[in-house]
Order: C-alpha cells, then sequence, then structure tokens
C-alpha cells in the first residue's frame, strides 16, 4: 500500500513539473490523454488481476538458490536482474515481428508526456506474464523485490516519457546511470533505427553494453514510421488485423 502511495506520488509530481517546465508545445489534445489513459487503466487492472499473482506464483516455481544471501543484497541484485529483464523484453518486442504489432501500439503516440508511460496494449501485458515468470522462476527473484521494481518502472517511466525540460548539461550527466527524458525521446522518433534504440528503462548502462545506445539529439517526429496515432478501438484490434 505504501509503495502505491509513492507511485501515484511520483506520476503526480512528474505531472505537475512538466507543465512547470515543459520541453515542447503540447500537441494532440484531449483525445490522447484519454487513449492513453484508458489503455493505462486496462493495463493496470490485468497487471493487478494476472501480472502480479503471475509473478507471486512464479517465486515458487523455481530452484531457491538465494536464500542465503543477504537481504540488501539479494534486493538490490534482484532488482539490477529485473531491469536487465525488462531491457531484454523491450528489445525482443522490437525485434520479433508478433511482439511488435502489440507494443507499436505505445509508439504510435506521436507526443511525449506522463500519460505515454501509460499507454500499453492489454497483449503486450499478457504475453508478458509467461517471460517474465519464467525469468523470475530461474533466478530465483523475490516477490519483495518484483513489489519494488515494478514501483520504480512506474516512476521512471513517468519520468522518461515526461515532457520536462532538464538542462543538456544534467541530463547529459545523469544519463550515465539513468534513463532520462533525452535518452528515451531519441527511442520514440518515427525513424526505425531511432526506435530501435536506447531500450533502457531504469539503468541506461544496458544500452552502451549491448551497443543499442544512440546519443545523438533528440529531433524528428514521434510516432512509428509511416504510421499515424488512431482512436482507442483502433488500437486495441491494432495488431490483429
Amino acid at each position: 500500500m505504501a509503495l502505491s502511495f509513492v507511485v501515484v506520488a511520483a506520476l503526480a509530481a512528474m505531472l505537475a513539473a512538466e507543465r512547470w517546465r515543459p520541453a515542447f508545445e503540447r500537441l494532440g489534445g484531449t483525445d490522447r490523454i484519454w487513449r492513453n489513459v484508458m489503455l493505462g487503466a486496462i493495463a493496470s487492472a490485468l497487471t493487478i488481476a494476472v501480472v502480479t499473482p503471475g509473478s507471486l506464483l512464479a517465486t515458487g516455481l523455481g530452484p531457491s538458490w538465494r536464500d542465503a544471501w543477504p537481504a540488501a543484497l539479494r534486493v538490490t541484485s534482484d532488482i539490477i536482474l529485473l531491469d536487465l529483464y525488462i531491457y531484454l523484453w523491450h528489445r525482443a518486442n522490437h525485434e520479433i515481428q508478433f511482439l511488435w504489432r502489440f507494443h507499436r501500439v505505445h509508439h504510435f503516440d506521436g507526443f511525449l508526456d506522463v500519460t505515454s508511460a501509460l499507454r500499453f496494449h492489454p497483449g503486450e501485458v499478457l504475453l508478458s506474464v509467461f517471460v517474465r515468470g519464467l525469468f523470475i522462476a530461474i533466478f530465483d527473484i523475490s516477490f519483495v523485490a518484483i513489489v519494488i521494481f515494478d514501483a520504480l518502472v512506474i516512476s521512471a517511466a513517468a519520468f522518461h516519457h515526461s515532457n520536462l525540460e532538464l538542462s543538456k548539461s544534467f541530463d547529459t550527466s545523469l544519463r550515465r546511470l539513468i534513463v532520462t527524458p533525452d535518452h528515451h525521446r531519441v527511442h520514440h522518433i518515427d525513424n526505425r533505427t531511432d526506435t530501435d534504440s536506447n531500450y533502457g528503462t531504469i539503468f541506461s548502462v544496458w544500452d552502451r553494453l549491448f551497443s543499442s545506445f544512440r546519443p545523438h539529439p533528440n529531433e524528428g517526429h514521434y510516432g512509428v514510421e509511416g504510421e499515424t496515432d488512431r482512436p482507442l478501438p483502433d488500437l486495441l484490434i491494432n495488431p490483429i488485423k
């Protein structure tokens, strides 16, 4: 419950911050925000109903080979491993065509702000349950770390999707370790070379380690190359068209 308040506070803080110091003039109007919030509500409901119970189940399926580790080391290593998992899963969603059909709904957004962090197709959420559960079972990830990590991911996504202007020097320094708005904006440019880069969620190190980092300045329009955003019903059926 306490972590839920932390997440809500983080979202509220980023919403206020991006309006206090916007990086770009807001585009898309209320229809776009409505689409993002509705997709976020569906994804949140599925997370509560399926993803979280699935993760809890997975913690009891694999070998318990790290139970003797000190609690602080266990949780810290779990969070690092989970961030590596989400990097690999995110990259797979771009490189495997079947997964991309669902994930591109997130990329259809023609503008980036905090609501963009909520925008995921329910099919992508459900598909992640199986892969994440397998990863959790194999690496003996603790449920406490999963809950903490999920709160960190939502907060981090709100930050790096936000329309918040940071000074170039601060953003450059911060992105050496943490995914920042400028780091992630490259990932949403409607050029496939840019879109297929900067996959990190919390830590930016994975992009450098696995050669998916693109450092060039934020230039161009957001979206999917050759595509435009569409109404909510079309977004929901788009992967199966």
